[in-house]
């Protein structure tokens, strides 16, 4: 007998007992507890029976979804038509409202969003598809971090990735109406405004320009999170000791701290006359130009930003904050090539393996100039272009860095980038306006759009860096 079934049978009995009870003319104390006890009893099976009824359902669904061809195909060695069956083509946009709900393990979701990944349309690449499937990934119980991320990304997959809200978000694009899906991926944000851009458009997901215009992302840590905060632990590491024979062994325990990154809110603006909106499919340009307008905004904030509450913190500033990171030129506000090779000598010898320089195009041409006469510390002939590696190690260019020769500046800087921490709170939302005016409050033929994502950065380990300052300090930096 099915689950209903018996609920419904036992609600019939309670239901008799109960009207026998308020039958009574005076009930006793015994008798009004037990009316008591039988009605939440009777509540209870109420609460139970609808879900099973639910349950039945869905069953219904996969049953009804199961005795239709085109949804199985014989198992290895079985001749078609004759069974048994195995499911192959699933909706993973299906019963949405449940996957909301958390009716679903988050292995189920990941999978959801693996297959919705593989029906997205044509125009994301294979390199974005693979980024996706990345993020994701699998729920590891020995990673509590990613455990907790990737069912959260897979579910903002799985509501903003169908063909229904696709066409949603280019109708809302063009004429500022939301439709039931937008309305529900609401849920995802923290309830400031906004629409969330289809995942195969959103450069919160998908990387663009990577390693072009802003190099710092392409050498950094990337953590993509649905949470407000990235919480680590960092450490100096373990220590070990030579013991003699029947000594006691030292205390050789880390010290562990937390470190916390909040990503904080960047946006843009753009807008555009009535006849562009009629004429282009201004939706799926979107996410090509706000990636470029992103990609070049962040690269400025990670390679200089400084420490406040409204940007990421850049890895220069970060640096720059350490005064053992610091190293003095030889000669203050002058730039020698001697000062490259300290910089290069100062790092930790695990550091200096995987280093990588940054400076600002000017800052590599003036060392091009240091050996006019093509040496053996010549770097560069000048009729090639920049060379990619430094002392052996890659050599990046920042642009927002400084130029400058001077006293105090900070042309120069070199260390293991892995330990530069990018914070990506997946989802980019737009919000539309319909009617813009102009300087005499009419209106002036146009509408906007107001694009806003958020993204955090810090170094988790400045001793894994070396900053060339050009002054003296008035003690020596100790080389690590």
């Amino acid at each position: 007998m099915k689950k209903a079934a018996i609920i419904r049978a036992a609600m019939e009995t309670l239901g008799a007992e109960l009207i026998e009870l308020d039958q009574v003319d005076e009930p006793t104390g015994e008798e009004i507890a037990r009316s008591t006890a039988a009605l939440d009893e009777y509540e209870a099976l109420a609460a139970d029976l609808a879900e099973a009824e639910a349950q039945e359902q869905r069953m219904e669904l996969v049953r009804a979804a199961m005795a239709n061809p085109a949804n199985r195909e014989a198992g290895a060695g079985i001749t078609p038509g004759q069974g048994p069956y195995i499911k192959r083509s699933v909706d993973p946009y299906d019963t949405l409202a449940e996957v909301t709900r958390g009716r679903y393990a988050p292995s189920d979701v990941i999978e959801r969003a693996k297959h919705a990944v593989d029906q997205a349309p044509r125009h994301m690449s294979d390199v974005a598809r693979a980024r996706v499937v990345e993020l994701i990934g699998e729920v590891d119980e020995d990673d509590d971090e990613g455990s907790r991320q990737a069912p959260a990304i897979a579910r903002h997959i799985l509501m903003t990735g169908s063909r229904d809200y696709h066409k949603q978000f280019r109708e809302y694009m063009r004429t500022g109406y939301a439709g039931e899906l937008l309305r529900a991926s609401l849920s995802l944000t923290d309830a400031n405004g906004g629409y969330l851009v289809p995942f195969t458009l959103d450069p919160t997901i998908i990387l663009t320009n990577a390693g072009i215009v802003d190099p710092i992302r392409s050498i950094s840590t990337i953590k993509t999170i649905a949470t407000d905060d990235w919480n680590g632990v960092t450490s100096a590491g373990v220590t070990s000791n030579w013991t003699d024979e029947g000594a006691e062994v030292a205390d050789n325990s880390p010290t562990f701290g937390p470190k916390k990154i909040t990503p904080k809110r960047a946006d843009t603006w753009i807008d555009g006359t009535y006849e562009v909106l009629a004429d282009s499919g201004f939706a799926s340009e979107l996410g090509r130009l706000v990636a470029d307008a992103k990609a070049r905004h962040e690269g400025a904030a990670f390679a200089t930003a400084n420490v406040g509450a409204s940007r990421p913190r850049g890895v220069v500033a970060a640096v720059a904050a350490v005064s053992g990171s610091l190293v003095a030129s030889a000669t203050a506000g002058a730039f020698a090539q001697a000062d490259v090779y300290a910089v290069a000598d100062a790092l930790r010898p695990r550091d200096a393996a995987n280093a990588t320089w940054l400076a600002n195009k000017r800052i590599y041409n003036k060392i091009r100039q240091f050996d006019t006469a093509g040496g053996s510390a010549f770097w560069a002939n000048l009729g090639m272009g920049r060379p990619n590696e430094l002392l052996g190690q890659p050599a990046r260019e920042a642009s927002t860095m400084t130029s400058t020769i001077a006293a105090g500046a900070l042309p120069l800087l070199a260390g293991d980038f892995s330990n530069y921490y990018i914070i990506d709170r997946v989802g980019m939302s737009v919000q539309f306006d319909p009617l813009l005016k102009g300087a005499n409050g009419r209106p002036n033929g146009k509408a906007g759009w107001f694009a806003f994502w958020r993204v955090g950065a810090d170094v988790v380990d400045p001793d894994a860096f070396r900053l060339l300052q050009l002054s003296n300090p008035a003690v020596p930096v100790a080389l690590a």
